[in-house]
């Protein structure tokens, strides 16, 4: 099936057969199948204009299903959800995919056993998915994120708050989320993917994030697992709060969009403890002067570089403002491909 609709474009495909998780096949009790959740979103709405899709619920599969011009939740949490699974659908111009946010503040829609999976959606104000409370174990994979060109204060592709923990995330793309109505005096957000320091056993697996006027990795949990994922043309490509491993990681191309603060590759903020860099590769055009390693930290950062692979002929390999962090290199830094204006802003 295929749509067109006036300034916004999307695509539906057949429901491809694939393998649901176990616990899904056994408990499920409601399919929402191949509908169309219809708002009345305007192509210049704000905030939640345009109301939900559907509301989730326990043990139900949403699959082959297209979203256009809704608000705060084309698909809403509301209630504490387990074993909610989200496939193959698509949708455009609405301010949130997925929201959870409690009806009830004495009890947390806490979302669990979850799967998001081969959804796409176009005109994007503020976000894909918002996962908080206490939600844990779920999964998000082959999804994609293009946001709009009118994208709210705060936007972020995809955004966990809150205590959520044990949350992986494989193959998504966040793509464009710039705030465009922040003062150029004033800093500017925009993020691909954030987290919270609440947040904890958070993976991002070959996930990419472009375009953003903030972070493309804005990433604040503890021990932070991220393995061969990309961030390019953000204006800080993987921005750093805590610790974690970063193995076969490829920053491209930082640029600044707007607003205090400029471009860097790899930044570290705030109170860190320990972060590894494994195979970082690192690419910058003539002319880019945005530095490799920016530290901009509360205490002393200890950074492992492992096997870097750097080119960016214009640009300093570190600046830093605060504490010296302590750097270890493996093998030893005249032994590693790096190639760099100068040492040292």
């Amino acid at each position: 099936m295929r749509s067109d609709i006036t300034r916004r474009f999307f695509v539906t495909s057949a429901l491809a057969v694939m393998a649901l998780p176990r616990w899904a096949v056994a408990a499920v009790t409601t399919i929402i199948s191949g509908r169309t959740f219809q708002g009345n979103r305007a192509p210049d709405g704000v905030k939640g204009e345009g109301g939900e899709g559907l509301r989730a619920r326990s043990n139900m599969i949403i699959q082959n299903c297209t979203f256009l011009d809704l608000g705060n939740g084309a698909v809403r949490v509301n209630v504490p959800t387990d074993n909610l699974t989200i496939q193959s659908c698509s949708g455009s111009n609405f301010y949130r995919f997925l929201e959870d946010t409690s009806s009830d503040r004495t009890n947390p829609a806490n979302l669990t056993n979850f799967a998001v999976r081969k959804v796409t959606g176009r005109e994007v104000d503020r976000g894909m998915t918002r996962i908080r409370y206490g939600s844990h174990s779920g999964t998000i994979e082959d999804v994609t994120a293009y946001a709009s060109s009118q994208c709210d204060l705060y936007c972020v592709g995809y955004q966990l708050d809150g205590d959520a923990h044990d949350i992986t995330y494989s193959r998504v793309q966040a793509h464009g989320f710039r705030e465009v109505t922040r003062p150029d005096d004033k800093y500017w957000n925009g993020d691909g993917f954030s987290d919270e320091r609440g947040n904890h056993g958070i993976r991002y697996l070959s996930c990419l994030a472009t375009g953003c006027s903030d972070g493309g990795f804005d990433l604040k949990s503890a021990n932070v697992y991220l393995e061969d994922c990309t961030a390019a043309r953000n204006k800080r490509n993987f921005r750093l709060w805590n610790s974690g491993v970063l193995r076969r990681c490829t920053s491209k191309h930082p640029r600044w969009y707007g607003g205090k603060g400029g471009a860097a590759h790899f930044s570290f903020h705030g109170t860190v403890d320990r972060y590894v860099l494994d195979q970082p590769v690192v690419t910058a055009g003539a002319g880019n002067r945005a530095p490799v390693f920016l530290i901009v930290t509360k205490n002393v950062l200890h950074l492992e570089i492992r096997n870097a692979k750097i080119d960016a002929p214009d640009a300093p390999l570190f600046a830093v403002y605060g504490p010296e962090p302590v750097i270890t290199w493996v093998p030893p830094r005249n032994q590693q491909d790096i190639k760099v204006g100068k040492e040292k802003a």
